[in-house]
């Protein structure tokens, strides 16, 4: 079966951003205006990037991501090493309130939960683990707690 007029522009398109992001290596195919990206990265930040650089480059919201993280040997950590990397980037970064925070890890993905005020802390925290050397995934379990207010005081009524 050949592929469609409108798909093969949409596999140019995302094949032209994946250049631009430095990640030409990976496969992209697409089939009734379906995006599947596959291949293999060297971080978790790039796997992250190819997949921002497919959304712009299709202009679709949906996409199957099949690309695999393979850490090189020198920046593969154990989960023990990978624990101790993240909570120091957790501790020094001061957008992240550390404390609310807790992650387990297992074979390098980190799954953050806790609960913070904000969602750009929570944002925040996901992408200051992002880029820890090792990580291979990231799932972000934090809730936002939104602060209680009391109520204002009740305008003073005056006497006239």
């Amino acid at each position: 079966m050949s592929e469609r007029k409108g798909d093969r522009s949409i596999r140019q398109r995302i094949v032209g951003e994946l250049e631009r992001e430095g990640l030409a290596g990976l496969r992209v195919s697409v089939k009734e205006g379906l995006v599947t990206l596959s291949g293999t990265v060297d971080s978790y930040g790039k796997k992250l990037a190819a997949r921002d650089a497919a959304h712009r480059g299709s202009g679709l919201s949906e996409l199957t991501d099949d690309v695999q993280v393979r850490l090189p040997g020198a920046s593969a950590r154990t989960d023990r090493e990978l624990a101790d990397a993240v909570a120091q980037a957790l501790e020094f970064d001061e957008f992240v309130p550390y404390r609310k925070i807790r992650f387990t890890i297992a074979q390098g993905r980190v799954t953050l939960e806790g609960g913070v005020e904000t969602n750009r802390e929570k944002e925040h925290a996901a992408r200051v683990v992002r880029h820890v050397a090792g990580v291979a995934g990231i799932e972000n379990r934090i809730r936002v707690w939104k602060p209680v207010n009391p109520s204002p005081p009740a305008p003073l009524q005056s006497r006239t």
